[in-house]
């Protein structure tokens, strides 16, 4: 398949997605919505994966097989305030342009209960970082405990940091695409936006605490409780 061919396609298959996920935003989702306010529990994921976490929600900015809700989740989530006991989000932040990274955790924040959770996972940029500097400077290897080598056969460290700090959009070089990376977060900064938006409890989660896909040697978790 040519390049050509394939970007005509991706720009044909993201414009169907769109079509179908706005049809759906009008008719099965409003019934949704109401069907689950009726819970006095909630749970909701946002970006789903390829498996469904038991007892959650879950909101995407496109529908799949896993979608509930189809939302941009930089914008308004269209749930009342105080809504979830538990807001889990793994590798959705990273995507958010970084001057809309507070604005989207404001956000987030107010469809949390009091005394409930965010849940958050990002790829590690400063361990991603570090290991670009010792690959470079002194021929490190630690990179290679990521394992991770799309687009990258030669297993080279530069195409490895680039691939895991911007993503690779939907691997057909359409500009734009949901799934580059926009944003880089550390365990400090996670930790001091989170305390911004008046979390507390705040601490570092172990691989173990993934409830969905664990996305490994990169992975950085951050939980905070509302206050």
């Amino acid at each position: 398949m040519s390049n050509t061919i394939g970007l005509l396609i991706s720009k044909n298959w993201g414009a169907l997605l769109k079509i179908k996920s706005y049809f759906y935003r009008i008719t099965f989702q409003q019934f949704l919505i109401k069907v689950n306010s009726k819970k006095n529990i909630r749970y909701l994921e946002i970006g789903p994966g390829e498996t469904r976490i038991p007892g959650f929600e879950t909101a995407n900015i496109v529908k799949n097989k896993n979608t509930d809700y189809v939302f941009d989740a930089t914008k308004n989530l269209s749930f009342p305030n105080n809504t979830f006991d538990i807001v889990y989000a793994s590798h959705i932040l990273e995507h958010v342009p970084l001057y809309q990274v507070e604005k989207t955790l404001e956000e987030w924040s107010r469809i949390i209960k009091v005394g409930g959770r965010l849940e958050i996972w990002v790829p590690d940029a400063l361990k991603i970082a570090k290991a670009f500097c010792g690959g470079e400077d002194s021929g490190s290897l630690e990179y290679q405990k990521d394992g991770w080598y799309r687009f990258n056969e030669e297993k080279d460290v530069a195409k490895w940091f680039s691939g895991r700090m911007f993503s690779y959009g939907d691997g057909m070089g359409t500009r734009g695409h949901f799934n580059y990376h926009l944003s880089a977060f550390s365990e400090r900064y996670l930790i001091k936006l989170m305390k911004s938006q008046g979390f507390v409890d705040i601490t570092k989660m172990k691989r173990s605490s993934c409830r969905g896909a664990d996305h490994g040697w990169i992975n950085l978790g951050i939980r905070g409780t509302k206050k």
